[in-house]
């Protein structure tokens, strides 16, 4: 039976106040910065994030509370944790290493999570039932709120919601194989899920490269292989101007089925250029790899018909007569080199 008495409440939060309320203040806070910025940033570092840190045997996400405490949640059980540490404990090993300057590093050492601290650690902190996000479609209805107008399309997606969503997520891309580090795209339309799949990767440090639905197939097909994505999350369509707009079937299958990696494309060039049945020299292939690099220079990937493009302009200039009164490529070995390449393209 439900007991309202029994409802764990959230805790009022304190608002927070601008400590920058004059030029002195604002040079007093720059000076700090200047003399020690891995104290400075660290201190807001503890008391704004929560960091995994082992706790008597267990690991446990904590943040520094204005008193000095570390609380938080057991990592494993989600039970509360007030963890006696040090004053002047930190997650990390070093809060700030500037040796190689500009290539500044932070919190060497320490261990967080972006998904945790923008979503989990609210709801365990009992603000589960609050609004994440809210989504508003495109179409909109004059008629609404008395004439005012208002979005026909209108859901508020709870904390609580989104960390169930985002979990499923994770365990799907997990189920997929992938693993932290590695990375995967996302060619989404502006629905609620395109938010679930990419807290859902955050969760397990899967790096990801969203693509926005307008771009091209071939914009597309560049940043999936640029980004070296193992996985596309896709949808089969979206809305824009109160039109359905499919996705899948016009931008990521031909992104991932019209193009090629121009790396790849090369590196079967350069492979069956080597063939014997093709009888070229060494500096002929050399050549010939050289004139459809160059047709290609600045692309990441490129369509089939790109590639053979560039290889029919190498024939060309190769099969030009020379000083003899013969080119390098005949055009019986123009034929079967179009072929081989051909085929090795497609396959």
């Amino acid at each position: 039976m439900y007991d309202p008495a029994a409802v764990t409440r959230a805790p009022v939060p304190v608002p927070g106040v601008n400590p920058v309320r004059t030029r002195a203040d604002w040079d007093a806070m720059r000076a700090q910065v200047l003399a020690d910025p891995g104290a400075f940033h660290g201190k807001i570092a503890a008391r704004n994030l929560h960091w995994l840190v082992d706790v008597d045997g267990r690991p446990a996400w904590l943040s520094r509370a204005e008193d000095g405490r570390w609380t938080g949640w057991d990592a494993a059980t989600a039970a509360p944790v007030s963890a006696d540490l040090p004053i002047d404990f930190a997650p990390w090993a070093r809060a700030f290493n500037g040796d190689d300057a500009p290539n500044f590093r932070w919190f060497e050492g320490g261990r967080t999570n972006a998904a945790f601290n923008e979503v989990d650690r609210h709801v365990l902190a009992c603000h589960g039932a609050e609004a994440a996000f809210i989504f508003e479609g495109d179409r909109w209805d004059l008629a609404a709120d008395n004439g005012r107008g208002a979005p026909v399309d209108c859901i508020a997606v709870s904390r609580r919601q989104l960390l169930l969503e985002a979990a499923k997520c994770s365990i799907a891309l997990q189920k997929l194989g992938l693993k932290a580090g590695d990375r995967i795209a996302l060619n989404m339309p502006n629905i609620p899920s395109q938010l679930y799949w990419t807290e859902g990767a955050k969760r397990i440090g899967v790096i990801y490269t969203p693509v926005f639905g307008g771009f091209s197939d071939k914009t597309l097909s560049d940043r999936i292989h640029d980004a070296g994505a193992r996985i596309v999350i896709t949808a089969d369509g979206g809305y824009r101007n109160a039109q359905i707009v499919p996705f899948k079937t016009a931008y990521t299958d031909p992104a991932l089925d019209n193009y090629v990696p121009v790396n790849v494309a090369l590196q079967l060039l350069g492979d069956r250029l080597h063939g014997a049945d093709l009888g070229l020299s060494a500096d002929t292939r050399t050549a010939m790899a050289g004139i459809v690099t160059a047709a290609l220079k600045g692309e990441v990937t490129a369509e089939r018909g790109d590639v053979m493009r560039g290889l029919g302009r190498a024939l060309a200039e190769l099969g030009k007569a020379n000083a003899t009164g013969e080119g390098r490529v005949d055009a019986a070995q123009s034929a079967r080199i179009r072929i081989a390449i051909a085929e090795a393209l497609v396959s």
